[in-house]
């Protein structure tokens, strides 16, 4: 598989144009106000050598009660309103992110509830609900391969994965 390829080598895994991250990030950040979990989905293209964000959908966009408790959960008809969006804008899910209250590593439920449970399924998890200066070396960063296992990355391994571009930049 390109992604496995792409996750050992030098070359980045997630690119992001840098404005679009901090919005999420102050999207995560504001929605879980400090008190509880938030997320959304990374949008965008997957190319030979890695994926391409360029949007994201909060998970309460998708269902308006995804983060009433104290974690994150989606319906069936969440899930059938994201792939129809997908298709309608020629997106594709490239990643998924949430916040935790401490770290920014998997709980139980992250590693045996995948939000998407396909190999190669990349997922973020930002610390302290977003409160403060979120560096991508700040993230756990999570690949689902498949069978509940998944592969860890953390501090200079998402700093060299997670490829923050300038916008317009062209790179």
């Amino acid at each position: 598989m390109t992604f496995f390829k792409a996750a050992t080598m030098s070359a980045h895994l997630l690119e992001a144009p840098a404005p679009l991250w901090a919005q999420l990030i102050e999207h995560l950040r504001l929605q879980g106000d400090g008190v509880r979990e938030s997320g959304a989905f990374l949008l965008g293209r997957k190319t030979e050598v890695g994926r391409v964000m360029t949007r994201f959908l909060p998970y309460e966009q998708l269902q308006v009660d995804a983060l009433h408790d104290d974690y994150v959960a989606l319906t069936a008809a969440s899930f059938a309103k994201l792939w129809e969006l997908c298709r309608a804008e020629c997106l594709t899910v490239v990643a998924d992110v949430h916040t935790h209250r401490f770290g920014a590593g998997q709980s139980r439920s992250d590693r045996t509830n995948p939000m998407v449970a396909l190999a190669g399924h990349v997922a973020f998890i930002v610390p302290r609900f977003a409160q403060g200066k979120v560096r991508p070396h700040d993230l756990g960063m999570y690949v689902y391969e498949g069978n509940h296992k998944w592969a860890t990355f953390s501090g200079c391994e998402v700093a060299r994965l997670l490829r923050l571009t300038d916008a317009g930049d062209g790179k």
